[in-house]
């Protein structure tokens, strides 16, 4: 092949797609941003022992990258720190109260997928798995007064740091000349046990579980 031929195939593969891109309806985007919330979380306890649970409240934050490879479809990665655990109320009788929190360093890797709802507001969807570290304990609150109740697991710290599971959220992005702002809803659910699970252990099985109120931003 002469090398003047070589010379027009290379310039026509860097500046042609160039100039395709340009002109067609979709461009790659990349985003990068901070994301922060509310969480309300419990555990998912399976025992001979009854664990009676309301939300515990707490929050989460983090960093936020994004690239949308083509029109309605990308790839979200997140990196972020997450208050979890439980919180425990049983009837006016017993009065037991006990809350612990549970904080992990999160990695979701989500399907991002949006469809417009007008020229600067998307519906979105993310959906993907979550790997997670435990890195820490607070116990918040401790009262015991039923004492039939096996209370045994409350000096019993996390067994299994590694946490990993699927992640799922909805939401609304606004899209401005300032950057995207999105409010979703999400949902974790836990595929790991925080404690033991063999036979003779009190729980055979004890899974994060998650909800959370989020608000992201991101600059293009």
């Amino acid at each position: 092949m002469k090398p003047v031929v070589v010379i027009a195939l290379f310039i026509f593969l860097c500046f042609g797609e160039r100039a395709y891109s340009q002109t067609g309806a979709f461009t790659p985007e990349w985003s990068y941003g901070v994301n922060g919330g509310v969480t309300f979380s419990k555990v998912g306890f399976n025992s001979y022992v009854s664990v009676p649970q309301t939300l515990l409240r707490q929050f989460s934050g983090g960093v936020v990258v994004r690239y949308i490879s083509e029109k309605h479809f990308g790839i979200q990665g997140e990196l972020n720190y997450s208050q979890r655990g439980w919180k425990e109320r049983t009837d006016s009788v017993h009065l037991n109260r006990y809350t612990r929190s549970l904080a992990y360093l999160e990695l979701p890797v989500m399907t991002h997928i949006y469809f417009n709802l007008g020229n600067s507001v998307r519906l979105i969807f993310n959906l993907g798995p979550q790997i997670g570290y435990y890195i820490g304990a607070k116990e918040k609150e401790r009262e015991v007064n039923d004492p039939e109740q096996d209370t045994s697991y409350y000096d019993t710290s996390v067994q299994h740091s590694f946490d990993y599971g699927l992640k799922g959220a909805m939401g609304l992005e606004f899209r401005t000349k300032a950057g995207s702002f999105i409010l979703d809803g999400r949902y974790y659910f836990g595929l790991s046990d925080i404690f033991n699970n063999a036979r003779a252990d009190i729980f055979q099985a004890s899974h994060n579980q998650v909800l959370g109120v989020n608000l992201t931003y991101l600059f293009r």
